[in-house]
């Protein structure tokens, strides 16, 4: 740790010494037609004018679309020292990440309630992989697999948004894009860009350090970043339980080439690589389990992530016949995460182990896909029109390998055959996916009223693959994983009206769709050991839903803006286990079409600018979720979160925030005896400091008043009278810092 604090001593050090004129690093704007900005262009901007493209595949301000969108750029992410993407949304109401705190991490984004694999993370374009939702109940669910240090900005879309990304888009969108070598080359200047970047946070002890590069030659753009990362486990305030001790490191880095050919036309070539290594010594799994029939002395784990992506892009923006606009991209990007654990057990009275097993757990992903991406403006029937609309396709294959073996510590012999399971097996087959969808989107305008209708068609393939080692795991299963393919039609209708230059509404309804995922269709398990067993269901049907949202902005001239929305959601078909019979003893599970969900609420947000540098920024958002027929709570809705801070400066030089953030108590829980996250108030501050635009500085203080609270969706499904609630709590007062020396 001391070497850590000598490197960002010494950067500081020498960047705040040096006398040498070095060159600014500035960052291009997104290029905006004067057809896309906002009537008071000439005004001091408001929040509502930065420029979202995830919400409609097109360059539009915030007060230009009919949903709500959160956009985190590169300067939040500096100024509020975030590393990770539990910092990414922690002051963002509506939209929560979970953690899991004896291994493996953060799990994904939940956004009004809806998470796991039902929101779709991208990447400049490119889908995200997922993972398989059948094994989030194990432990080591997570889809932290985009650094920070190389995104540019953040998009989080709420709703249903499959009209637009097709299947699984059913809570949701969160897009990144990454940064271009055009963010750091100013034009005219200087063709070479160099910085360093040392980064802290005191929440899992994180240090990073990122280099990176850009040049210029010409026509031709090249853009480098690496970031090395290393941490250990969450802190847990007050807590009268050990953490479970961990270490991690990170490698990531980025190749990015950009060539323009001609002035209309720009290729881009982009080459990502992602490595995550945690070693964890399982402490919370340790006692005896007469449930499992035995006695755990120590545990171990060892989780792996990879994934990596290569794309290329080509974008004409200028008239071909009527299409006034080309943006096409190819891509294929890959996961491989592997899970080790080795364990120490026993007879449940025993007292020295008896065995040592370990277990070796993959999961693989590959997409091979493809968009293309038109764009036309129109005048008909004296309306105008801009028409988006576009095609895509993509391949993946998906494996969850698993093998274990156990070693009797008296005798030496090794068996496969652990539990009641032979090992290698597998829970589902290997399967390929196909998906294909064609969709259409016309911004209408007729005076101050822009309707905005979308259509996009879906073809979605499953194929098993079934092989010897599936065949292992479902035992008796006699049942066979079959085929599945489904069309869906989701239909989207936005409606803006502006009622003057300062005020709007807006209307949009929106139709989501996902269907039935490699892991729940053909899910095939059978654990004699444990008296259960998993059916397979080749009947399951796609879970849909029916988006309704409504609001009011306003923006003034001097830079204050608000938006109140409100939103109704109805989702149908979730799927989920159920148990469906009994063979015996042995108790039957099957995935089944089951709950119908409702999830209604309100948000809103708003900007206070009382001098050109100082402003006050308010959110809140309140959402209420149960089942449409047993009127049971839904457990992943958030509750309410108000987050109010005070800023000064950031422009340029100088500038400092306080923030503060009260949250409900999380008593929309499915069972009584769940326990129920109280509520809190937590007050963070930071501060920073631009010295002649070479030198960056943002440090800052979290959960400065040391409040021991929980966030809702660590606990779901913990019972109130557990012994390891203080294993759940986020951590106490802690600092982060990052420094940027630029060249």
């Amino acid at each position: 740790m001391t070497s850590r604090f000598l490197i960002l001593s010494l950067m500081a050090t020498t960047a705040l010494g040096s006398t040498l004129a070095l060159p600014a690093a500035a960052q291009v704007p997104p290029a905006i037609t004067e057809t896309l900005l906002p009537a008071n262009s000439q005004a001091q901007p408001t929040q509502l004018d930065a420029v979202t493209t995830a919400a409609t595949r097109m360059k539009r301000p915030i007060d230009e679309v009919t949903s709500t969108v959160s956009i985190i750029t590169n300067e939040d992410i500096d100024r509020d020292n975030m590393q990770d993407m539990r910092d990414l949304v922690r002051n963002e109401p509506g939209v929560s990440v979970g953690n899991q705190n004896a291994r493996a991490g953060f799990t994904n984004y939940v956004i009004r309630g809806i998470g796991g694999n039902r929101v779709v993370i991208m990447s400049d374009g490119v889908r995200v992989p997922d993972f398989p939702g059948s094994n989030a109940g194990a432990g080591n669910y997570t889809r932290n697999f985009v650094d920070l240090e190389i995104v540019k900005q953040v998009e989080i879309v709420r709703g249903p948004a499959s009209a637009l990304y097709g299947s699984d888009a059913l809570g949701g969108v969160v897009a990144y894009t990454t940064k271009d070598p055009t963010d750091f080359l100013v034009p005219g200047g200087k063709n070479y860009y160099a910085s360093l970047k040392g980064a802290y946070s005191g929440y899992d002890n994180d240090f990073a350090e990122t280099f990176t590069g850009a040049y210029r030659a010409g026509n031709v753009e090249f853009l480098g970043m690496y970031t090395r990362r290393d941490g250990g486990a969450m802190q847990p305030a007050f807590s009268s339980l050990a953490t479970n001790p961990t270490t991690w490191g990170e490698n990531n880095f980025m190749g990015k080439l950009v060539f323009r050919p001609t002035d209309n036309d720009t290729i881009r070539l982009v080459g990502e690589y992602y490595q995550n290594t945690q070693n964890t010594e399982v402490l919370s799994n340790v006692g005896d389990f007469p449930s499992l029939f035995a006695k755990v002395y120590d545990e171990w784990g060892r989780d792996t992530t990879q994934r990596s992506r290569i794309s290329a892009q080509w974008v004409h923006d200028a008239p071909v016949g009527i299409v006034d606009r080309i943006d096409l991209l190819a891509y294929f990007t890959q996961l491989i995460r592997q899970e080790d654990t080795m364990t120490l057990r026993g007879a449940t009275n025993s007292v020295i182990p008896s065995n040592y097993r370990y277990s070796s757990f993959w999961f693989t992903q590959n997409i091979y896909g493809a968009e293309l991406q038109l764009n036309t403006n129109a005048r008909l029937f004296d309306l105008s029109n801009y028409f988006t609309y576009g095609l895509s396709f993509s391949y993946t294959t998906s494996s969850r390998p698993r093998n274990r073996q156990q070693v009797s510590l008296s005798t030496g012999i090794a068996t496969q055959t652990v539990g009641g399971e032979t090992y290698p097996n597998k829970n589902f087959p290997d399967t390929s996916t196909v998906q294909a969808g064609a969709y259409l989107q016309d911004e209408i305008t007729t005076g101050r009223l822009t309707v905005t209708p979308a259509v996009r068609v879906d073809y979605y393939g499953l194929t098993p693959n079934p092989d010897a080692d599936f065949w292992r795991s479902s035992g008796a299963i006699d049942l066979l994983p079959t085929a599945s393919t489904y069309w869906s039609a989701s239909p989207k209708l936005g409606m803006l009206y502006r009622i003057t230059d300062e005020y709007s509404g807006f209307f949009q309804y929106a139709r989501g769709f996902r269907a039935p995922p490699y892991d729940n269709a053909n899910f095939a398990y059978n654990n004699a050991a444990s008296f259960y067993q998993i059916l397979p269901n080749a009947n399951l049907k796609p879970e849909t839903s029916d988006g309704f949202e409504i609001g009011a902005r306003g923006e003034y001239k001097g830079g204050s803006s608000w938006q109140l929305s409100g939103f109704y959601n109805l989702y149908d078909n979730f799927i989920d286990a159920v148990v469906v019979g009994m063979l015996g003893p042995i108790t039957q599970f099957q995935y089944v079409n089951l709950s119908n969900v409702t999830i209604w609420g309100f948000e809103a947000r708003g900007e206070l600018r009382i001098r050109p540098e100082w402003s006050v920024l308010g959110y809140f958002a309140y959402a209420h979720g149960y089942d449409t027929q047993t009127g049971v709570p839904i457990d992943s809705v958030d509750p309410w979160k108000a987050s109010v801070r005070l800023r000064y400066g950031y422009q340029q030089g100088f500038g400092a925030q306080i923030i503060g953030t009260l949250v409900g108590t999380h008593d929309q829980v499915s069972d009584p005896t769940y326990f129920q996250a109280p509520g809190y108030f937590t007050l963070d501050a930071t501060v920073g400091y631009n010295f002649n635009d070479r030198v960056k500085i943002n440090a800052g203080a979290f959960n400065i008043t040391n409040t021991k609270y929980w966030n809702a969706q660590d606990v779901i499904g913990v019972a109130a009278t557990s012994n390891q609630l203080d294993r759940y709590a986020q951590p106490g007062r802690y600092f982060g810092a990052n420094l940027t020396m630029k060249w």
